[in-house]
C-alpha cells in the first residue's frame, strides 16, 4: 500500500471516529424508542430532548433510524436554541419529552423571562417545552427550544 492509501484510510477512520465520538457526547447511543414523526434535539448545554409534534418543512426523516431524526435536520430553513433549566446533576444527561406548549403555557413563560433573556430571544419562537417524567406523573421541567430563521 503506497503512502497515499494509507494517508486514505487514516482520514475516514479518524473522521469516523470523530463522528462516533460526537454521537455519544450528544447521546445519541442512549437514545430511548422514538414515535413515528418525533425528532431529536441535543445541545452543549446538556439539554437533549424528543420533540413530538414538530412542525418540519421535510418529514422525509420522520420514519428514518432514530440515530438519523435531528429536528435541525428536517427543518434546515430554522436554527435551534436550547435554554436549560437547572436540574440535579443525575437528570442533567436524561433524554427529556418535548412538547408544544399551550398558549396559557406560553403566555407563563414569556411572563416568567428576565428582560435580559427576552431581549435575547427577540425574533425567536418558543417550539417547545421539555420537560421529564419520573415516578410516573411527576414532570421535572428541563429546558425551552426556540429557534429563528436560518439566514
Amino acid at each position: 500500500m503506497g503512502w497515499i492509501t494509507k494517508l486514505i484510510v487514516l482520514g475516514v477512520v479518524g473522521y469516523g471516529g470523530y463522528e462516533a465520538y460526537l454521537l455519544h457526547k450528544g447521546g445519541y447511543f442512549d437514545l430511548p424508542a422514538m414515535p413515528y414523526g418525533s425528532y431529536t434535539v441535543s445541545f452543549k448545554s446538556g439539554l437533549r430532548g424528543i420533540v413530538l409534534d414538530a412542525e418540519v418543512s421535510n418529514d422525509a426523516l420522520a420514519d428514518s433510524h432514530k440515530i438519523f431524526r435531528r429536528l435541525s435536520d428536517a427543518n434546515p430553513d430554522r436554527r435551534y436554541l436550547g435554554i436549560p433549566f437547572d436540574v440535579p446533576a443525575w437528570f442533567k444527561d436524561v433524554w427529556s419529552t418535548c412538547v408544544k406548549p399551550s398558549e396559557e403555557e406560553l403566555q407563563y413563560i414569556e411572563a416568567s423571562l428576565s428582560e435580559d433573556a427576552k431581549q435575547q430571544l427577540t425574533g425567536a419562537r418558543l417550539d417547545a417545552f421539555c420537560y421529564i417524567e419520573t415516578d410516573g406523573d411527576q414532570r421535572i421541567a428541563r429546558g425551552l427550544v426556540y429557534s429563528v430563521p436560518n439566514l
